[in-house]
């Protein structure tokens, strides 16, 4: 799985590059993690499938960073994270939920 650069496009809409929202206090932030649309798609369709959340990418993007965040901080068993699922699956139909769309932009292969 990936961590795009910069220079790299990315598919999931709303959050990255393009724009940081007003409403962010970023004072409040204590660590950004980069996520790549591979690992956001991946878990966002775990999520999907394997737990009935009809979410988008979003939150596909904020459970890889939780997992990432756990494992290089080496959060032991016993404890408990809580990642919040920003979004929902009415925009992502025709997009990472498609197999020839995830195909077609290299994400699965056959």
């Amino acid at each position: 799985m990936n961590t795009p650069g910069p220079e790299a496009g990315y598919q999931i809409e709303g959050i990255g590059y393009d724009f940081i929202p007003r409403v962010l206090d970023r004072s409040l932030t204590d660590e950004w993690m980069k996520i790549g649309d591979e690992d956001a798609f991946y878990y966002a369709r775990r999520l999907i499938k394997e737990e009935g959340f009809l979410c988008g990418g979003s939150s596909g993007t904020a459970l890889a960073a939780c997992i990432k965040y756990i494992k290089e901080n080496k959060v032991g068993a016993g404890k408990r994270c809580v990642f919040l699922c920003p979004d929902n699956i009415r925009n992502y139909i025709t997009k990472f939920i498609n197999n020839d769309w995830m195909y077609e932009h290299g994400y699965i292969s056959e």
